[in-house]
């Protein structure tokens, strides 16, 4: 667990704590954020972030830091990303095939509300500086199948123009997706962890999306 979750900070550029090892489920049948509790379940090697494009209710349940118990929530939208967006590049050009920027969006939720570091806008939808960035991350060829699927949120953390190996961070991983949305664990922190909880993201419907939360 602990190389997994070592893995996972590694993912969002990060040289910081591990992230917490909780999860959270967004059960069937008219699932509501408030509805949000903590799971241990790992995606299957074969889970892809490709098709979780839409529209979601995301709630935050801090477990640890100085707002232990409290929780945000609000909306967020995730998109497709454009071709040319899709892949990392190393340093010398080359693509890293094995990681991979599929859908970009924002998210109106509060971080101060659960101690979160708020680095850079988490509204803005400018694919070069979104708010949210979903990074999925495979194996490399001869390794064993995996599938890793991270959140990282804040526009100056997700600037394609530059590339960050430290500092403040707030990054929601994926131990759970369904028809209903998708779930998992949460961690933010600068020099350390300072927050960290499980989170649910549960899809709105069309009704939601026409008349709002």
């Amino acid at each position: 667990m602990i190389s997994e979750l070592r893995r996972s900070a590694q993912l969002v550029g990060l040289s910081l704590p591990l992230l917490a090892s909780c999860g959270c489920r967004a059960p069937s049948g008219g699932a509501t954020p408030q509805e949000c509790a903590a799971v241990s379940t790992e995606l299957p090697p074969s889970s892809s972030a490709r098709d979780l494009a839409g529209e979601y209710h995301l709630k935050l349940v801090a477990t640890a830091g100085v707002k232990k118990g409290s929780t945000a929530d609000g909306p967020l939208k995730l998109q497709r990303q454009g071709e040319g967006l899709m892949y990392r590049v190393r340093p010398g050009g080359t693509i890293d095939s094995a990681v991979v920027h599929p859908l970009y969006g924002a998210t109106e939720v509060d971080l101060s509300a659960v101690d979160a570091v708020r680095v850079g806008s988490t509204t803005s939808e400018d694919p070069m500086e979104p708010g949210v960035l979903v990074i999925e991350r495979h194996a490399r060829q001869g390794q064993p199948p995996t599938s890793e699927i991270v959140l990282r949120l804040g526009s100056d953390a997700n600037r394609r123009d530059r590339q960050r190996v430290d500092g403040g961070y707030t990054a929601l991983r994926v131990r759970q997706v369904s028809p209903d949305g998708f779930a998992g664990t949460w961690g933010s922190g600068i020099t350390g962890e300072q927050s960290a909880g499980f989170f649910c993201a549960v899809r709105k419907n069309e009704k939601d999306s026409k008349t709002g939360y």
